[in-house]
């Protein structure tokens, strides 16, 4: 039996403390439980998972490269405002790429592709069956990810994932204005996984982009109001 190299001994943990930390803080940040300008005390944090506040600051660190949270001079941690004008340029810029991105994946998308984007809808649907407007935001991401994938443009997808953990918050925000908007956002997914399932690139993309732009017109007004 081969020897085992010393290089790789070290242990592989399935969590780290500072991931768990970052899942319930930007949790709580996501379901509006911490304020826009609310101080996040790093001991208060550290007493109250029982940590010590080097995790802690690991975390407050992961969320700020989100836009979840601002580090500033002489006031600590904050979460980070919400404004019309960071969400209307994120939104633009979803727009610039996602609509392309899933004509992309429509062409390339694989029967498991789409089994998988299937598997989300059906978490979705009973989510919002049940009310829990929180995990179907959270799986709203998983959606638009899964719908991204087959495209095979890492560099592309990855950006679009990163800007869609700026945008969770606006999202999420969208979702909670009223019921209706929860149940618009589900039928344009139904529409958006037909599309997929048809192998249309061209409706495709004209339904992301549609999807998007209620989101933006939906916030639009939630600001201005």
């Amino acid at each position: 039996m081969p020897g085992t190299d010393s290089r790789f001994s070290d242990p592989i943990t399935s969590t780290s403390v500072v991931d768990q930390l970052a899942a319930r803080i930007r949790a709580r940040i996501l379901a509006n439980e911490f304020k826009p300008g609310e101080a996040l005390r790093q001991e208060t944090l550290a007493d109250a998972y029982k940590v010590s506040r080097m995790p802690v600051r690991e975390a407050l660190r992961r969320l700020e490269v989100e836009g979840l949270v601002v580090f500033q001079p002489n006031r600590g941690v904050t979460v980070s405002p919400v404004s019309a004008a960071d969400m209307a340029e994120l939104f633009d810029i979803r727009l610039q790429l996602e609509p392309g991105l899933f004509a992309r994946a429509i062409e390339r998308a694989s029967a498991a592709d789409i089994a998988a984007v299937e598997t989300i809808r059906a978490r979705e649907t009973a989510a919002l069956a049940e009310g829990d407007t929180a995990r179907f935001g959270a799986l709203n991401r998983d959606f638009h990810a899964a719908l991204h994938a087959p495209a095979d443009r890492p560099r592309t997808w990855a950006i679009v994932q990163s800007l869609n953990r700026h945008i969770d918050r606006y999202v999420r925000l969208q979702l909670s204005l009223t019921p209706d908007a929860r149940t618009t956002a589900n039928a344009e997914h139904d529409g958006l996984l037909d599309a997929m399932k048809s192998g249309d690139p061209v409706v495709g993309e004209q339904r992301m982009a549609q999807h998007i732009v209620t989101a933006r017109t939906a916030l639009v007004k939630a600001f201005e109001g």
